[in-house]
């Protein structure tokens, strides 16, 4: 969608004069963050990360090592930032936006500042800006607005996902320079109404629709725009804001109300998918020569059982206690499906059977366990790991990267990383064809299901679902 219109260009309101403490900030950011939360799950999201304990946790340590109030808050931000910022997932990288929009929020508090004040934008213009952050959107009336524009900015952070719901496009990564109020611009943006339309076209060919979710905020917008069930719950952030391993009740809690939000339909729970570039501060690392073919997902999980045990245990006693709630969910198999990312080999899978054996005897009708398909090896032994499989969900993010042998995030290799390539599309019939072979579904949550170019490919090679980057209700 190309727009053009007059520019108006954001202000920010500034800081104040008044001084308060951090404590005092975080309750005026908790209660405006309550407030703003209700029905917006931008803004859940952020009260999620907000009442994560680390983020207090690591301003109050500061504060004890003798910064003062304000330089805590900073170096607890850029701690926490670079954390995001060096997650090889563009959603999650996305994150640290979120994470510079709360400490944004905290600054300004302890400074008697105002973000989030109303901005005033004439009708049919286009708002242009260095970046923006969701807080920033709160007093936007969008109704008036024809467009945005900014130079910062990431096309799956929060704000470029509020402005498309709203209806209104966006264009990020824009040279701004030199423009000034009332000069006519252009907003380019090709993915402004692109997930309603992959939507249609999958439920068209009898696919299920499901939603990708990093928190539960994601998982109640996603089933209120009418998701079939959530793909994807990445479940690393209950790792990695954090300065201590979660316990086996935190994670009961978290997935008992996931399943409650999903009300019986599918929650594929990935298990924790750390390592590689996804580090725990709680846990000694290692230093890797080729961190991507170290010890990631399944293979860290594995290793430190003391830390994969507790999940295990909080899915099972979520999906016991959700049964003893609603037995109906369960009359045709669990809602609750446990999926296993990096697996090369049945071993793997099987080693996870034998865990979930020891937690509870009777996890079969607890749970379905699956796997990610994101290796080659996975792809290349589909039918064997099918035998050991209720189910398949293919990730074509690693897929495309270990089958092509192309860092995506490198620039001069960027050419070969390639969703479309040959190479990859076989590997995705293979895997289709196996699953189907065994009598197993097979859906994709990758980046390539949100593609529209993928749509009709994805359809023709007999995906039973495609799990979109989020829903428009």
């Amino acid at each position: 969608m190309t727009v053009k219109g007059p520019a108006v260009l954001f202000k920010r309101p500034g800081s104040g004069t008044a001084a308060r403490s951090f404590d005092e900030a975080f309750g005026l950011v908790r209660s405006e963050l309550e407030r703003q939360a209700e029905g917006n799950p931008v803004f859940a999201a952020h009260l999620e990360m907000l009442d994560d304990p680390m983020l207090c946790d690591t301003v109050k340590d500061n504060i004890l090592a003798g910064m003062s109030e304000p330089e805590a808050l900073a170096a607890a931000r850029d701690s926490i930032v670079s954390m995001f910022e060096h997650i090889d997932d563009e959603y999650l990288k996305a994150r640290a936006d979120d994470v510079r929009d709360i400490f944004g929020r905290l600054r300004a508090a302890m400074t008697g500042g105002t973000p989030g004040g109303e901005s005033v934008i004439p009708d049919g213009h286009i708002l242009v800006a260095e970046e923006l952050f969701p807080s920033d959107t709160a007093g936007i009336d969008f109704k008036a607005l024809r467009g945005i524009l900014c130079h910062k900015g990431n096309n799956t952070s929060h704000v470029c996902i509020i402005a498309r719901a709203k209806g209104v496009p966006i264009q990020v990564g824009a040279d701004i320079s030199g423009i000034k109020d009332g000069d006519t611009v252009q907003v380019d943006d090709p993915l402004a109404g692109r997930l309603q339309s992959i939507a249609s076209k999958a439920r068209a060919a009898g696919l299920k629709v499901y939603v990708n979710a990093a928190n539960l905020a994601e998982i109640r917008a996603g089933m209120d725009a009418g998701a079939e069930g959530v793909g994807i719950f990445r479940t690393e952030f209950l790792f990695l804001n954090r300065s201590s391993m979660p316990s086996r009740e935190e994670h009961e809690t978290i997935y008992r109300e996931a399943l409650l939000a999903c009300a019986g339909k599918p929650l594929t729970l990935r298990t924790m998918d750390v390592g590689g570039d996804k580090e725990l501060p709680y846990l000694p690392v290692t230093v890797e020569d080729n961190p991507f073919l170290g010890l990631r997902g399944i293979r860290f999980s594995l290793k430190h059982q003391d830390v994969f045990l507790p999940q295990l245990e909080g899915a099972v006693d979520a999906a016991r206690s959700v049964r003893g709630m609603h037995p109906e969910w369960f009359e045709e198999g669990s809602p609750l499906h446990l999926t296993i990312p990096m697996v090369s080999t049945a071993e793997e899978i099987l080693q996870v059977r034998d865990i979930l054996s020891g937690i509870a005897p009777d996890y079969r009708s607890l749970l379905e366990l699956g796997i990610m398909i994101e290796t080659p090896a996975a792809a290349i032994d589909a039918p064997a790991l099918a035998v050991e499989s209720d189910f398949f969900s293919v990730g074509t993010n690693d897929l495309t990267q270990y089958i092509m042998a192309a860092d995506r995030c490198n620039a001069d290799v960027a050419y070969l990383y390639d969703p479309f390539a040959p190479a990859v599309r076989k590997a995705l019939e293979f895997t289709v064809e196996a699953a189907h072979k065994k009598g197993i579904p097979v859906g994709i949550c990758g980046e390539l299901a949100s593609d529209p170019r993928a749509t009709g490919i994805l359809i023709d090679l007999g995906f039973d679902s495609l799990s979109l980057s989020r829903l428009e209700g």
